[in-house]
């Protein structure tokens, strides 16, 4: 890409590089989760809804090295894990995972051991009326934010706070329901995707409609912000749906918009220079 700012956007059909002028794949695969660090990627490698009924433990960690505009063919670093894994990240020294499947979060160490499952509530029927289907994580000094997505449970999203330890500090009901991904700002504000109404909000209530899909993937840099947004359907479905990054300034202005042949599950600036990253440049 020849943009100011390139982007790594996963998907359920790949890994893309995106910018203002366009869009390249740079992997094929199933992926609900994607962070960067020192130029390479470490994401969330999973499977279609349909494989994962034969093979439920089909989810890995895996990590790229970039160079000169391309991905090499990938290190599996963990294996066997609950399909239905989201965000991922590093933070205070270890990396995360968000083991939706399980309500909990897990922590490896830097030789990829399992040193710690913090568990957010107990095990219980995946998409029952007490699965709060946890889906993104953001880690920021001394504290850990949460999201619960809450649609199965019938109530609105929360933002869930907690200390090193695990130990709930806060909690924000937000005003809709099934939200992803948490960004704190500048201002100490946590600006979020409210999925159904097609916007991004903040804690502070602002809130920017990008248009009337679903959105879902956010990256905030110094100078823009990119947002993405798709087509909702059927879960079966969701892995053939088109969808887009739009990017706004950081007065909220819209400044381009691509299409993608997938929809949005996470998003990165590739640079690092990124509030969505628990450990930003």
């Amino acid at each position: 890409m020849t943009d100011r700012h390139d982007y790594i956007v996963a998907s359920r059909r790949g890994i893309f590089l995106v910018g203002h002028a366009g869009h390249r794949q740079l992997a094929a695969g199933y992926f609900f989760g994607v962070t960067v660090r020192d130029g390479d990627l470490y994401c969330f490698r999973t499977v279609s809804a349909a494989a994962a009924e034969a093979d439920p433990n089909s989810g890995s960690i895996v990590r790229y090295r970039y160079r000169d505009g391309m991905l090499d063919a990938g290190e599996v670093l963990v294996e066997g894990l609950d399909h239905n894994g989201h965000q991922v990240d590093f933070f205070d020294g270890s990396f995360w995972l968000v083991d939706s499947g399980h309500q909990r979060v897990l922590e490896f160490d830097s030789r990829w051991h399992q040193v710690a499952e913090h568990r957010i509530g107990p095990p219980v029927a995946r998409r029952g009326p007490d699965d709060a289907h946890i889906n993104s994580f953001l880690g920021r000094g001394d504290r850990i934010h949460l999201m619960l997505h809450n649609a199965y449970r019938k109530r609105p999203s929360e933002i869930v706070t907690f200390d090193r330890d695990f130990r709930e500090i806060a909690r924000t009901p937000l005003p809709s329901t099934g939200c992803h991904d948490i960004v704190e700002l500048e201002n100490g504000e946590l600006l979020y995707c409210e999925s159904s109404k097609g916007r991004i909000r903040s804690t502070g209530g602002e809130a920017h409609r990008l248009d009337f899909l679903y959105t879902r993937g956010l990256a905030v840099g110094p100078d823009e912000i990119a947002v993405g947004s798709s087509l909702y359907g059927a879960r079966l479905a969701r892995g053939v749906l088109p969808g887009y990054l739009t990017f706004l300034d950081r007065a909220y202005n819209r400044l381009a918009r691509v299409y993608l042949p997938a929809a949005p599950t996470q998003i990165r600036r590739l640079d690092g220079a990124d509030l969505s990253l628990s450990q930003p440049r």
